[in-house]
């Protein structure tokens, strides 16, 4: 019974309103030339992958709506700990810049994990704005589960809209379930900081599946599960004179 009164509270036609134009503009947004390659080719030879088109609508839609919401934003960029949020992607940075990536562009590796890393991140700002900023908090005291769940898998269609074929992943049903774990993760992530950065950095450090990943995942696990311990230590009571 709480669930349902739960669930009443929740305004379920402003979240298939904020999914429905995210969804019309990402299909025109990536009808369009690609933004990102169009500015790059200006400065650069070498070929690039990333299309910030769907990103920026995503992050259009999520500011837009924010703005349009009488709720209060609690999930911002920075989060309540904003030191302890710019270390995760200082940790991204370092570990994946000293690891490096190899390429076929003659760009040196460790430059090259630096520059890749920046672009996935500004990307992946863009769409947590959307994911786990407001879809879950536009879900109020909805309990963690359902709110994971939900956007995952909202998430997961989404990505019908970018994707040609879900080959590399096993196909589409495999890429459903990868969306759903990696949700209760990015949402946990959120839930406990508050902060946009830290679900983005989570959320770049599958740029690739080496051993930079596994360092970035553990050490991330590590801050959030210590997240609420404070930098310094307080100052001792001092002992009463007898």
């Amino acid at each position: 019974m709480d669930l349902l009164k739960t669930a009443k509270n929740v305004n379920w036609l402003r979240i298939l309103l904020f999914y429905c134009i995210i969804l019309t503009g990402t299909y025109i947004a990536r009808k369009l030339p690609n933004l990102l390659n169009l500015v790059l080719e200006k400065v650069t030879d070498i070929p690039f992958t990333f299309n910030y088109n769907h990103g920026l609508v995503t992050l259009f839609v999520s500011l837009l709506f924010y703005k349009l919401s009488k709720e209060k934003q609690q999930i911002t960029l920075l989060g309540e700990h904003k030191i302890k949020s710019v270390l995760f992607p200082f940790i991204l940075f370092v570990c994946y810049g000293v690891f490096g990536i190899s390429n076929h562009h003659g760009v040196n590796p460790h430059l090259w994990a630096l520059v890749f890393c920046f672009f996935a991140f500004i990307y992946n700002i863009m769409e947590e704005y959307a994911w786990r900023g407001y879809l879950i908090e536009s879900m109020g005291k909805i309990p963690f589960i359902l709110k994971s769940l939900i956007s995952g898998i909202l998430w997961a269609i989404w990505h019908l809209f970018i994707f040609e074929n879900f080959d590399q992943y096993g196909g589409f049903w495999i890429f459903l379930a990868f969306c759903i774990i990696f949700s209760f993760i990015l949402t946990f992530a959120v839930q406990r900081t508050k902060s946009i950065l830290v679900a983005a950095t989570i959320h770049a450090f599958i740029i690739q599946t080496n051993i930079a990943a596994i360092l970035c995942f553990s050490i991330f696990i590590l801050l959030l599960i210590f997240w609420n311990k404070k930098l310094t230590k307080s100052q001792r009571t001092p002992i009463n004179e007898q």
